[in-house]
């Protein structure tokens, strides 16, 4: 492995295992995941991006337990910042969802070192690479490319989490729901919620900005039958509703009752425990020779951690227990394998494929679910006797008249999974109008079946949204119909129901005269089931082109019979409000109609009015996840023919051999063709070199310039801004670039071909030039990933570096002559292609530099203002505690202020000295800050910059920020960021009271 991947990733595998082991002192590096501490501020100092990513997703995804919900939740807000940062390129946010999934299959494959490298190598080549790399990750895991503006139309109404049926905690739930580009998701629970699930699930939403509704789902009994309704209340919208909606007398109540339905359906888990290990463990042990342990009801509780368990956790625990077991029999069946003959072999191998196809679907199909234990009360069909509880004797309208009077306003879901079209009327209608949306599909149990009887049903729907009397009365009369034609026994009844109903269809208007019925469609997905879709729906049209297409190829992506009712909106931001003239000319001169797309920047989004059921056309609604086509537990029996090749893939060679592989790759061909077609010695041999040179150069001075150029910060090595990857890049094409430009173009198309020379026609000969080099460097800028700006100026600059071009070869020309030198028009037409591609370079640094300028300008202004909207959310905190303070005022003297935080909340005076530090870090330390810090001020009224400048004052107070290091702010490796805070805050403060005393 000498000439395989990086430093970085040895690094960064022996940070996260030393974190998974638990080798690293975790309270060194717990204060690191604080939210107040941002990974551009101080805590660079303290530690590498590696460990505290690492530290973050340990957190996030190590442990189930309901008591570290807090820790989830903090480890998430710094996982999420942390990747946004090591994101450094374009395509920020679909970067940050493929690291964080390399990140998540890295500590999967814990113990496979070689496995973990490849990964920790792909980290790395993500965070900073190309794009197609990057797009190949994204297909790699099965991630849809998201547009980065991030209005895409992406949606789930029904998934589910460890505290139901799943296996993910709320937390890992919803950061999983960001990296599959969901905006919209709702979480269902049975029968009850929990406080604690529903303040982590909300939390957890807000920190990755996602829309999350809560749904409880509960059965009513419905002609010997359940129908299932969900009830969403609407209140729930984020943490501070939580109290109000618990301390609700009838909700309690209802929580209660829902509680010994949960503890109901326990007791058929423990029903279903009893009669495996009596019956079902032998009729494994007769047909796959494995002897199971007994399953014991403690131990699956053990294992679901939290919540309560259900037949997918149970399937699940069982199948975890014989996987072990499995592998044994594997490698008890290798050696006669290879000794075995053909028929040996062919039984061996039907055992095989009896031992991967026994997964935990399986289990619960042919030994858990009621079907298979037919002595067992069945939970799914409703008792009408003394054990059973209320919650599950109770009807549909009875039912949502409970959930309406515990909630009013809420949202009432009727599942219409093996529901008639009469089934629907009559439970809408008796419902009174509180169905305010039908569960149109659940991938879970789609048939076409199920398509065929949605369409009646969306009829209905349609008629009620249009309040159409005559389609109310028609659909009443065809279902009186259907009940005529079946043999059911309950058919007198029904009639008599729907003659009534019939007489009485207007109050179907009536109880929708202010509302609307709403569709909604969900996976069911619970992380748990192999044979069902994973999570998430996409509205195809608000997808990217690329991601259209790659829907269209996508064989597992699931097609939802659906047309969606979508509109594209488009928002015009003016441009900031300032106070000179010029500023209050763009500011009138952008609401001209004409100018309005120059002058504003545009904000584009989606609106999605509904959905109607339609097979008979492409459909407009995809899945976001799929299925395994084949249901595999990856026991294999390999032959010494079959091993697979365990060598590495070539772009798992170590970067630095990878550059200059690159390097030379591209100073041959640039040599030979100086070295081929040159008289003179200096161009002959030299001519490479001096073309590799005035590319690498421009490189560097483009960076250094896009960093801050002369001034930069002095904190700040020159070569830190420079990237040698791009510049192995810039000078292996660019070493092509030397036969198409002197040779092909110069020599054989303009010279001998159209007897164009510097002598003839030296205009048109720098332009033919300029422009089919303007249009290799764009080719290769493309294939390279570059942003866009930069191929779209890299095209444009030939035309800027034609009079360039034109400027340098007349100066050359009028310093021979002063030199007394002989042919110029020789040495001229000589010098022509490095003439060209000096010009060309020339604008290049210049462009590309503005760019590297924009993005460093853009990611300080996006480091400002997450830490302003800290610095204001605290100093609103601070108003709220002391009412009576002016607090502005009293900031600007800190030790006053601080004695007074003390008597109230001392934790205030730490995070007002975080949030200064890191604000100080930016400024000192990062590239561009200074330009960015004077922008975002612009924009900021008075009394805004008022409080953004006291709160800095704080700096001041010396010896507290010392104890605060010493403390453990940024763990025990506090040297470095003391030392920073000493050289630099007086001279911060100084520069600040210059800035806001203009």
């Amino acid at each position: 492995m000498g000439i395989y991947f990086d430093k970085t990733d040895q690094r960064l595998l022996e940070v996260i295992n030393e974190v998974l082991d638990r080798r690293i002192d975790h309270a060194q590096f717990r204060t690191l995941l604080t939210p107040y501490l941002k990974p551009h501020g101080i805590k660079e100092l303290a530690a590498v991006p590696g460990i505290r990513i690492a530290y973050a997703i340990t957190h996030l995804i190590g442990s189930l337990e309901s008591r570290q919900a807090q820790n989830r939740l903090t480890a998430l807000a710094a996982l999420k910042d942390e990747m946004l940062t090591a994101a450094r390129v374009n395509m920020r946010n679909n970067r940050a969802r493929v690291l964080i999934q390399i990140v998540k299959e890295l500590v999967r494959a814990r113990g496979d070192h070689t496995a973990q490298l490849k990964l920790a190598h792909d980290f790395n080549m993500v965070a900073g690479g190309k794009t197609h790399f990057l797009r190949k990750q994204l297909k790699k895991y099965h991630l849809l490319e998201m547009p980065e503006e991030w209005n895409q139309i992406t949606f789930d109404d029904r998934v589910h989490d460890a505290n139901s049926k799943g296996r993910k905690s709320a937390t890992h739930l919803i950061m999983d729901a960001w990296i599959k580009g969901i905006k919209e998701l709702r979480v269902v629970y049975y029968d009850v919620l929990d406080r604690g699930v529903a303040v982590e699930l909300l939390s957890a939403a807000r920190i990755m900005g996602i829309r999350v509704r809560i749904g409880i789902e509960y059965r009513a009994v419905f002609r010997g039958r359940f129908v299932n309704i969900i009830w969403d209340p609407v209140v729930l919208r984020d943490e501070s509703d939580i109290d109000d909606f618990f301390n609700n007398p009838e909700t309690l109540e209802l929580m209660n009752q829902g509680q010994k339905a949960q503890e109901y359906r326990i007791r058929y888990i423990k029903d279903v425990i009893k009669i495996f290990n009596e019956v079902h463990r032998a009729s494994i042990y007769q047909e796959l020779g494995i002897e199971l342990p007994p399953v014991s009801a403690e131990g699956l509780q053990r294992n679901v951690v939290a919540g309560q368990p259900s037949l997918l956790h149970l399937g699940k625990y069982i199948h975890e227990m014989a996987l072990p077991l499995f592998r044994e029999r594997m490698v008890d069946l290798t050696t006669p394998y290879a000794e075995a003959g053909y028929d040996q072999k062919a039984e061996i191998a039907m055992l095989v494929e009896s031992l991967n196809a026994f997964d935990a679907d399986t289990i619960i199909e042919r030994y858990l679910a009621p079907e298979a234990n037919p002595g067992l009360r069945n939970p799914d069909l409703p008792y009408l006797t003394e054990d059973v509880p209320q919650l599950l004797c109770i009807g549909p309208a009875e039912l949502t008249a409970r959930l309406k009077q515990a909630l009013g306003g809420s949202r009432l879901s009727l599942i219409l999974s093996d529901l008639q079209l009469e089934d629907v009327v009559e439970i809408v209608y008796d419902c009174k109008g509180a169905i305010t949306d039908f569960e149109l599909f659940n991938l879970k149990n789609i048939t076409a079946e199920q398509v065929r009887c949605r369409k009646p049903i969306c009829m209905f729907q349609q008629a009620i949204n249009e309040q159409n009397t005559f389609a109310f009365k028609q659909i009443i009369l065809d279902c009186m119909e259907a009940i005529r034609c079946s043999d059911n026994a309950s058919s007198t009844d029904r009639l008599a129901h729907y003659t009534d109903i019939l007489n009485h269809f207007e109050k179907l208007s009536v109880f929708y005269k202010h509302s609307r019925i709403r569709t909604l469609v969900g996976s069911g997905s619970t992380g748990i089931s192999s044979r069902t879709p994973g999570m998430g729906f996409a509205v195809v049209m608000t997808l990217s082109p690329r991601s259209q297409r790659d829907l269209r190829k996508r064989k597992y992506a699931w097609r939802i019979p659906l047309v969606a009712t979508v509109a594209q909106t488009v928002e015009f931001m003016p441009p900031a409000r300032g106070k000179g003239h010029l500023d209050a000319l763009l500011q009138k001169a952008s609401r001209m109609r004409l100018l309005r797309h120059l002058l504003c920047s545009k904000i584009e989004g989606w609106h999605m009015a509904g959905f109607q059921v339609d097979d008979s056309c492409a459909s407009e609604v995809a899945s976001l996840g799929g299925i395994r086509e084949e249901v595999d537990n990856g026991l294999r029996i390999y032959s010494e023919e079959e091993k697979s090749d365990s060598r590495l893939e070539l772009r798992y060679l170590n970067s630095t051999l990878v550059n200059w592989i690159k390097v030379v790759v591209g100073f041959v061909p640039a040599f030979l063709t100086f070295f081929l077609t040159k008289e003179w010695w200096v161009l002959a041999y030299c001519g490479g070199l001096l073309w590799f040179g005035i590319t690498c150069v421009r490189n560097i001075i483009q960076s250094v310039l896009g960093g801050g150029g002369f001034a930069r910060s002095k904190y700040l090595r020159w070569n830190e801004y420079v990237s040698w990857n791009r510049i192995s890049d810039s000078l292996l094409y660019t070493g092509f670039s030397v036969p198409l430009l002197d040779y092909f173009c110069k020599n054989l198309l303009l010279k001998q071909g159209l007897d164009i020379t510097t002598t003839t026609a030296p205009m048109l000969l720098y332009a033919i030039m300029a422009i089919v080099n303007g249009a290799y460097i764009s080719g290769h800028n493309i294939f390279r990933g570059l942003p866009k700006e930069i191929v779209a100026g890299n095209f444009f600059r030939s035309v800027f570096s034609i009079p360039v071009a034109i400027a340098f070869n007349w100066a050359l020309s009028i310093l021979l002559v002063t030199l007394g030198v002989t042919g110029i028009d020789m040495v001229l037409q000589t010098w022509a292609a490095v003439i060209s591609k000096f010009a060309s370079d020339f604008v290049a640094g210049l462009i590309e530099g503005l760019s590297d300028r924009k993005h460093n300008i853009a990611m300080r202004q996006w480091d400002y203002a997450n830490k302003i909207k800290q610095v204001f959310e605290t100093y609103t905190k601070l108003e709220i505690l002391f009412p009576t303070i002016r607090i502005v005022d009293a900031m600007k003297n800190p030790a006053e202020f601080c004695a007074i935080l003390r008597t109230r909340d001392e934790n205030y005076i730490h995070i007002l000295m975080v949030n200064a530090l890191d604000l100080l870090y930016f400024k000192m330390y990062q590239p561009r800050a200074s330009e960015a810090f004077l922008q975002v001020i612009k924009t900021m009224s008075h009394d805004e910059k008022d409080i953004l400048y006291s709160s800095q004052l704080i700096l001041d107070e010396e010896r507290d920020i010392a104890r605060l290091f010493v403390d453990g702010l940024v763990g025990q490796d506090f040297t470095r960021p003391l030392t920073c805070y000493l050289l630099n805050y007086r001279t911060y403060l100084e520069e600040l009271k210059e800035i806001f005393s203009v």
